[in-house]
């Protein structure tokens, strides 16, 4: 993993092509397009969607100077392309890419990607023969859309560029300037490093969402009662489950290997609590626990805060 060096954002998006093009236009997308805005650029932006809603909304609040009703039109002397989509909508682009749209995109174009997956994407490029740099900004919220973008989302985030073997330097620099010129700071890795390391942090997090919420619901005696009293912890610990389950499900879908085997850690650090509640529960044991019993649940709350203690501060 490397990490390039700092620049500023008006002079690395001097650097960009003069032309952007967005297949895809919500709350990623759309930040992007205010990003840049913010930092001083003054080239074309246009973006396609095919609803076309999110789009037009951004020309009407002049962040972009074209909404077209056709891809084509939107790549027009696009000499960056952002795919701004869920993975398989970012996998359906690069099939478009390389056939029909093909004629339609500028000669010497870069294309890039904003999705939460890499491996499949990135192959799929590889394959079809594009011109493609991955690109994945660590930043999002659950709520979408362009209504819901902002400026300063990518601010002093990390943003990973994933670049196939053989990609040209030209292209390169091209999806770096992106990054510094939104606020954030580009770090180049693998494909494979990146998708294990997101099913861990992100992919994770939204499947145990998912499961507290099946979990508890299940118990429909209680569930009304539960959901009446939910507060703070409840939210915070749900809040992926309230996302957008169609990017969701494209995330889990072309990452499942990596994922899967961040359940499976999961599914035993579980089974780690059950030994202990088993234990507090045993026949033998007290009616009231003692302070051994305690001890041995607090060194595991205090394992887990100390890790968390020991991360950088952002």
């Amino acid at each position: 993993m490397t990490t390039g060096s700092s620049e500023g954002r008006g002079a690395a998006g001097a650097r960009l092509p003069d032309r952007i093009a967005f297949l895809g236009f919500g709350l990623i997308g759309g930040s992007i397009a205010l990003a840049l805005r913010a930092a001083g650029y003054t080239g074309r932006l246009a973006a396609w969607t095919p609803a076309g809603s999110d789009p037009r909304a951004g020309l009407d609040r002049q962040v972009l100077d074209a909404a077209p009703r056709a891809a084509a039109e939107a790549l027009d002397g696009a000499g960056l392309v952002i795919l701004a989509g869920p993975p398989m909508a970012v996998m359906a682009a690069l099939d478009q890419l390389a056939g029909p749209l093909r004629a339609a995109l500028a000669r010497g174009a870069t294309i890039t990607d904003v999705a939460s997956t890499k491996g499949l994407i990135v192959g799929r490029a590889e394959d079809l023969g594009l011109p493609f740099v991955g690109g994945h900004p660590m930043a999002g919220r659950e709520s979408t859309g362009f209504e819901s973008a902002t400026a300063d989302l990518f601010v002093d985030r990390p943003w990973v560029i994933v670049a196939p073997d053989g990609t040209a330097k030209a292209d390169l620099d091209c999806v770096e300037a992106l990054a510094r010129a939104t606020g954030a700071g580009p770090i180049t890795m693998s494909a494979i490093d990146h998708d294990l390391a997101v099913a861990a942090i992100s992919h994770l997090p939204l499947i145990a969402a998912a499961a507290l919420v099946e979990s508890v619901a299940a118990d429909t005696e209680r569930w009304p009662t539960a959901r009446d009293l939910a507060a703070g912890g409840w939210r915070d610990m749900t809040r992926l489950a309230r996302g957008d389950a169609e990017m969701g499900g494209g995330i889990i879908a072309t990452n499942a290997r990596p994922i899967a085997s961040a359940v499976r850690a999961y599914r035993d650090a579980l089974d780690s609590w059950l030994v202990e509640l088993d234990r507090l529960m045993d026949e033998s044991a007290p009616a009231v626990p003692g302070p051994a019993d305690v001890e041995r649940v607090r060194e595991k709350l205090e394992s887990a805060r100390a890790i968390l203690e020991s991360e950088p501060r952002a």
